[in-house]
C-alpha cells in the first residue's frame, strides 16, 4: 500500500482512518493506480475525482468490439450525508459517490461530475436509483443531452466499491451517471414502468458502457 500512496492518496495518508483515506484504500485495492487525479481545491467541501483506464468489454466479458475508456470515481461526496425527503424513510443510502464511464480525460467531464456530486449539498436534496437532474441547457459542448440519470453501476466492482465503508449509519453506495435525451427523459420520468421501458431500450440497442456524446436517442 505504501507504494501506491504517493500517486493515489494525495492529501490523505495511507494509514489514516478518515473516510477519505478509507475510500482511497478501497480504490487502490479494487481499481489499482489511477491514470489521472483531479484534486479539488475547495477546502470547505472537497470532492476529488480519480480516473482509471479500462477496457470495458474485457471487464464485462462480453462478445463485442473493445470499448476503451475511463472510470471516473468521486471521493468526497459521501463526506456529507444527502438530505432525504422529510417524514419519509429512504431505502437507499444517503451517503454516495458518483461513477461515470467516459471515453477520454476531457476536463469538462471532471468539472461536470464534481458539480453533480456537490449538488445534493447545495440544494439540500438527495440522489437515488432512477433519479434525474434535468437542466435548462446541455452541460457539455457537442452533446445535446441535458438530463442526468442515476443508475447502479452495471459492473459489480464499481457497484460494491465502498459498500463496506459506513458514514453515520449509512453504507457508502455508488451511482452511475448517464446523460439522456429529452425524449428519453420524457419516457423515464413518468413512473417506474417508464424507467423500465427505457432500460429495456438500452439493452435492445446494445447501449455502450462508455459515454458517447454523439449517440442517437433511443426514443
Amino acid at each position: 500500500m505504501a507504494e501506491k500512496s504517493d500517486i493515489l492518496f494525495g492529501l490523505a495518508e495511507a494509514n489514516d482512518d478518515t473516510l477519505a483515506a478509507t475510500r482511497l484504500r478501497a480504490m487502490a485495492d479494487e481499481l489499482g493506480e489511477p491514470d489521472h487525479i483531479d484534486l479539488d481545491e475547495d477546502r470547505a467541501f472537497r470532492v476529488s475525482i480519480y480516473a482509471f483506464g479500462r477496457n470495458f468489454v474485457a471487464e464485462c466479458d462480453v462478445d463485442a468490439e473493445d470499448q476503451e475508456g475511463y472510470v471516473l470515481v468521486t471521493s468526497g461526496m459521501s463526506d456529507r450525508l444527502m438530505t432525504g425527503p422529510h417524514n419519509e424513510e429512504v431505502d437507499e443510502s444517503l451517503a454516495s459517490e458518483l461513477v461515470w464511464y467516459v471515453p477520454d480525460l476531457d476536463p469538462a467531464y471532471f468539472s461536470t461530475l464534481r458539480w453533480l456530486a456537490k449538488l445534493p449539498e447545495t440544494d439540500r436534496t438527495w440522489f437515488g436509483q432512477g433519479h434525474t437532474v434535468p437542466l435548462p441547457a446541455a452541460p457539455l459542448e457537442g452533446c445535446p443531452f441535458k438530463t442526468f440519470l442515476f443508475l447502479p453501476p452495471i459492473i459489480r466492482t464499481d457497484r460494491e466499491l465502498f459498500e463496506h465503508i459506513e458514514h453515520d449509519g449509512h453504507h457508502i453506495g455508488t451511482l452511475c451517471v448517464h446523460l439522456i435525451a429529452d425524449s428519453e427523459y420524457a419516457l423515464a420520468k413518468n413512473n417506474e414502468e417508464g424507467l423500465g421501458e427505457f432500460l429495456d431500450l438500452l439493452d435492445d440497442n446494445d447501449h455502450p458502457h462508455v459515454f458517447n456524446p454523439a449517440r442517437r436517442p433511443y426514443v
